[in-house]
Order: C-alpha cells, then structure tokens, then sequence
C-alpha cells in the first residue's frame, strides 16, 4: 500500500514536471516567432526601393540660382509728424490749453486742403513735471510744479509737394513739435512695381545659370522650383527730423523739403533641371 502510494506521487511530480516544460517550450517558439517576423518586417522591398528610387532619383541633375531685379520710383505718400506741446501748472489746464493750440492747427491744416481723413492722432501723453527743491536741513525734495500734454499728429496725404504748406500752416497756428517728414510709396503702387519685377528677376536667374552651364557643357530642362522672397519693403530714409519748442516762424517758412526716388528689388530663388548638351 505504502509503495503504491510512493508510485502515483512520483508519477504525478513527473507529470507536472512534464506540463512546466512543453509550456516553457511554446513560450520561447512564440518569442522566436515573434523575433521572426519583426525581423522579416524590417525587410526592404523590391517595390519600396523603386518607390523611393522615383521620389529621390540620385541620378537628378539640378542647379539653383537666385534671381534679382531693382527699379526706381517717386513716391506717392507724404507722411508729416507734428504737433503740440503744452506745459501748465494743472492737469486739466494744460489739457485745455493743448487742446485749444491742436484744434487751431487742425483747422489750419484742413484750410490749406488737407483732408481730415489724411489726419490721425499719432501720440499722446500727459505726464506731471517735477523741481528738485533744497529744504532747511539740506536735502532736496521733489516738488510737483505742473503737468505737459503732448499730442502729435500723422498726416499722410497724396500731395507730395505739400510737406513746406503743410509745415507752415501748422507752424503759423501752433504747432511746436515737427519730429518727422517722410516720402514713401503707398501700399499699392509697391506692391504693382514688385510684381512686375518677377519676371525680371527670374530671367535674371535664368541667364546666370546658362553662363555657368556653358563651361560645363551643360543645358537647362527644366525647372524644379521657384521661390520670390518677399523684400520688397524699401528703406525710407526721413528728410526731416526735429524737435523744437520756441522756434521762430520766420526759420519754418517755405521750408523747402523735396522728395527722391525710392529703389524697390524683387529677389528669386530657382532651382533648374540639367543634363548633358
């Protein structure tokens, strides 16, 4: 009886010992199958070389060449900074006296043919003035004296011949601050003279690269791209620039202030296909 029982528990234990390896069997197939396919995954095709082959054909020949072209042209725009500043030993007294000297030039301005609608308040501020003062023990003490109220004006108009009327007119009925006169080309006129700049400078672009080409005895088939660089702000140096307070009326008559041409350039990158003459 004791022997026969001895007899199934090792049979058992066999049979168990038995289970555990057939599982740990089929657990590393699985992760040999597994490595298996991920390797075959990782495999490159014969369609994915030719899909690439035709995105990035090592064999292209390109050339890239930038392009420019400039023109010149009078402007169009006057722009006119002016205005008023007033000091007073209040706020509201130095507001009221700002806005009595503004409105006076603003209705000089309109009187000399300049429309409202070319007139916008460009800056304006009020700010308290203050004294250093000495006091009995010999230290100084700052001590509120009064208020300044600034406000400036833009004044942008078609007329360009206008800046010294405009100047004088302003002058004459108040105006204490001119801080800048500018000529430019409004928004449209720029845009027209940079559009038809483009072709211009990509035959430009295109004439360079058929120089460089030639010792190479190479040839233009075509293009790949074509990229305009939009710079085609110019740069606007200001005729005029001062700041004055007291000046006399005589030194601002008939101020001649004269316009210059303006250069506007269009530049292009293109990239050209090539092959052999």
């Amino acid at each position: 009886m004791f022997n026969n029982l001895l007899l199934d528990n090792r049979i058992n234990i066999a049979v168990i010992v038995g289970v555990v390896l057939v599982l740990a069997f089929a657990v590393s197939f699985t992760q040999i199958e597994k490595q298996a396919v991920s390797q075959d995954s990782d495999i490159v095709t014969d369609e994915l070389i030719t899909h690439w082959l035709e995105k990035y054909d090592p064999s292209e020949q390109t050339i890239s060449v930038t392009g420019s072209a400039t023109a010149s042209s009078n402007p169009d725009t006057l722009i006119v900074i002016l205005g008023v500043e007033s000091e007073a030993k209040t706020a509201n007294e130095s507001l009221s006296k700002n806005s009595n000297s503004l409105n006076s030039v603003i209705s000089s301005l309109t009187n000399s043919g300049i429309s409202k609608d070319d007139i916008q308040t460009s800056n304006f501020r009020i700010y308290p003035l203050y004294d250093s003062i000495k006091d009995s023990n010999g230290n100084y003490q700052q001590i509120l004296i009064g208020y300044r109220v600034s406000n400036i004006l833009s004044i942008q108009t078609d007329k360009i011949d206008s800046a010294g009327n405009i100047i004088d007119a302003a002058v004459s009925s108040g105006a204490n601050r001119v801080d800048n006169v500018s000529f430019q080309l409004s928004e449209d006129k720029l845009q027209k003279i940079a559009d038809d700049l483009i072709a211009d400078a990509i035959n430009d672009a295109t004439q360079k690269a058929e120089k460089a080409l030639v010792p190479l005895k190479q040839k233009i088939v075509g293009v790949k791209s074509v990229i305009v660089h939009d710079n085609i702000m110019p740069y606007y140096e200001p005729t005029f620039r001062t700041a004055y307070d007291g000046i006399a009326e005589s030194a601002m008559k008939s101020a001649p202030i004269m316009s210059g041409e303006e250069e506007i350039r269009t530049d292009v990158g293109v990239v050209f296909y090539i092959s052999q003459m």
